[in-house]
């Protein structure tokens, strides 16, 4: 104990003594704050890295299926097993459930399961007697709890054709299960917002007097009708992956606006349930990254949906996202966590909603939703992972682990493009103003930080009046110590001799734009910083111009004074589009189906419509053989006038073949008026451009 080791860097009290060692190295705060923050990341790792065997679940049931091989994670103490794949009725003719509360009703192998490394024994079929030679392989996970092991169980024996007729049987009749449960979830997902709409229209009548009341039944029958579309697009997404035609798209985009984006919508259902919705990241500060934005955000957004929609009022819904970069390969491995206080489930309901297993009374069980089928479909494509817990009254945690490429933004021309070459952080927080200078400067941005109000006036004072020796951004932190942000703007502002560069403000709380430009300040940046959010910012003040000049442009889009010819057969949505389009001052004819609406057509003088609104499924006639009569007939408006299809159906083969029938936009229903009035103005301007 006299030889202790004097380290450098830490300090305390020599055991042999009891005296302070006055040889010890007293730690800076900074040091000691590094120290901790590296560790933490360590630790986070080491959990990644712990869960990984178990994360892979899925991916191992997709490697056995159809097999007779087992693999299954057990503790060697207690002889339960956390997982173990879905197969292993059809192999030995066991419960999955029985099998996991305690491994050795396999066989009593598993008593001694560490000394069975690369030997075989021979487990005998529950159900028809089968005798099976397996060849037993033990993994010992290296991170985690010393008593937990994986066993891969090969089978050696030949497989026999009643094996395979057995196999070929189970895996119909799972297929068959599988279907009903879906469509008794879908049932149940459509039957809700529909009783809803029901009882809010029934409402509505009954209140019609009542503004206030009118209002918010007309509300909660949209957020209904919502529900019914997302839903909608849920079974043509798992249609589409089913039968092959979905592939996951790869494109860059920003992780954190996208969580954002998430959170900011989430945040909201969570709010109008009475409910706290909480969001943290760590890790994922180098946020750009390739993957499918639109399908990580779908995910999440399911995930989430469900956890305010059986959490109560009162209850809490959080999301937390956790980041491990690898340099090396140029990926970070990412946890998606969704935890909520909400009703939970028994165990054979989490096997049923993220294994393969299904029940075979689909009655018995309530639709939770597609939503969940669809996510874990979409994990499995981007070769990521879902897990889960839950308890009855306790809530539900989920994971969703994927590994994505990061894009290395200092490769792009992007910040040089867009004139920021110097920038100047200013955050009386050390540690986050070098974490963004860090970012920045690995962006190909000279980046300069400073902690005071008084050292940014001074500094940007200094510049003087050459464009080139100041800076083309400052991002000025809301919360410093020695002046309040508005008083360094002032200031600034008050050089005329100094070129003011754009001005960011980072802060925690909405601020809005009439106190922003008030100030001065171009854009405010939300905390926490993202590449990803500062890169928009960017661009939007950047392309300010060109953004004023769309929005005039669609303040320019009326149609007032407009006559349209409506092919539409369903009388309910032919009187609404009628009402919609007469509201924005334009008129509108229906014709109750294609032919209809080509005879109309046929009798009208030259120029008398001004466009052709045609819905695709129609009796008598369709519309796209009522787009194609139309563009054949001898007159030259026949050839010019817009044709917007409407249709429910997204398909890209029902787009093409509306184009294919002269059709000259696609228009998706419930219509939205605004986006109708954009097409048609865009089409009549390309028709004068044409004449022209």
């Amino acid at each position: 104990m006299d030889n202790l080791e004097k380290r450098p860097g830490f300090s305390g009290i020599n055991p042999a003594s009891g005296q302070s060692d006055e040889h010890t190295v007293q730690m800076s705060p900074e040091e000691i704050e590094l120290l901790i923050r590296e560790n933490e990341r360590l630790k986070q790792e080491l959990r990644i890295r712990d869960n990984d065997i178990l994360s892979h679940d899925q991916v191992f049931d997709s490697i056995v299926s159809g097999t007779l091989h087992l693999i299954l994670v057990m503790s060697v103490r207690t002889y339960s097993a956390e997982f173990v794949t879905s197969n292993i009725e059809n192999a030995l003719g066991l419960q999955r459930e029985d099998v996991m509360e305690d491994v050795r009703r396999i066989g009593n192998t598993f008593e001694n399961i560490e000394q069975y490394n690369g030997r075989e024994e021979i487990f005998i079929h529950r159900t028809n007697g089968a005798r099976r030679h397996y060849l037993i392989c033990v993994i010992h996970l290296p991170y985690g709890r010393s008593d937990r092991v994986a066993v891969v169980l090969l089978c050696r024996s030949d497989t026999t054709r009643g094996d395979l007729e057995e196999m070929m049987l189970q895996q119909t009749q799972d297929a068959n299960r599988a279907a009903g449960y879906f469509l008794a979830s879908m049932s149940h997902d459509f039957r809700v917002p529909i009783n809803s709409i029901s009882g809010f229209v029934l409402l509505l009548m009954k209140n019609a007097e009542n503004p206030a009341k009118v209002m918010e039944y007309a509300h909660r029958i949209g957020i209904s009708g919502q529900e019914i579309l997302t839903t909608v697009d849920q079974i043509l997404d798992m249609s589409r992956i089913e039968t092959g035609e979905t592939a996951i798209e790869v494109e860059e985009f920003g992780l954190g606006l996208m969580l954002e984006e998430v959170s900011s919508i989430i945040s909201s259902l969570a709010k109008a349930r009475d409910q706290r919705y909480m969001f943290t990241a760590a890790g994922i500060e180098h946020d750009i990254v390739l993957g499918d934005r639109a399908r990580i955000m779908e995910m999440l957004r399911g995930i989430l949906s469900n956890a305010v929609k059986f959490t109560p009022p009162g209850g809490r819904v959080e999301l937390s996202v956790t980041g491990v970069p690898d340099e090396s390969e140029g990926t970070v491995a990412l946890v998606f966590e969704v935890r909520d206080t909400g009703i939970g489930m028994e165990r054979k309901q989490l096997d049923l909603y993220f294994h393969h297993s299904v029940p075979s009374d689909t009655e018995s069980v309530p639709g939770r939703g597609t939503g969940i089928w669809l996510t874990r479909k979409l994990v499995s494509m981007m070769g990521g992972s879902i897990t889960a817990q839950s308890s009855p009254g306790e809530g539900t945690i989920i994971w969703i682990r994927l590994r994505l490429k990061m894009v290395n933004s200092g490769v792009s021309d992007f910040w040089r493009e867009r004139g920021i070459r110097r920038m100047l952080i200013v955050n009386n927080n050390l540690q986050e103003a070098a974490r963004i200078r860090n970012l920045m400067e690995s962006a190909g941005v000279d980046a300069m930080s400073i902690s005071s109000g008084y050292g940014t006036i001074k500094m940007i004072e200094q510049s003087g009046t050459i464009k080139e020796a100041g800076y083309d951004l400052i991002l000025l932190d809301e919360e410093l110590q020695d002046m309040e942000w508005r008083e360094v703007i002032a200031s600034l502002s008050a050089m005329p001799w100094v070129h003011l560069p754009m001005i960011f403000l980072m802060s925690s709380r909405q601020i809005r734009d009439e106190e922003r430009r008030g100030a001065g300040v171009s854009q405010v940046l939300q905390k926490p910083f993202y590449v990803s959010a500062l890169h928009r910012l960017v661009e939007q003040v950047c392309e300010k111009k060109a953004d004023d000049s769309d929005m005039e442009e669609e303040d320019q889009v009326s149609m007032a004074g407009m006559r349209f010819l409506a092919a539409e057969d369903n009388a309910i949505n032919a009187d609404m589009l009628r009402e919609l389009l007469e509201m924005s001052g334009a008129r509108c004819e229906i014709a109750g189906n294609g032919r209809a609406a080509l005879a109309m057509f046929s009798s009208s003088r030259p120029g008398y419509y001004d466009a052709i609104l045609m819905d695709l499924q129609m009796p008598v006639m369709d519309g796209y053989a009522a787009a194609e009569a139309i563009r054949a007939l001898d007159r030259e408006d026949a050839k010019r006038i817009p044709v917007v299809a409407m249709t429910g159906a997204t398909y890209e083969d029902d787009v093409n073949k509306s184009f294919e029938a002269g059709m000259n936009a696609h228009i998706t229903k419930p219509i939205d008026i605004r986006l109708l009035g954009a097409q048609i103005h865009r089409l009549k301007q390309e028709e004068k451009e044409e004449m022209a």
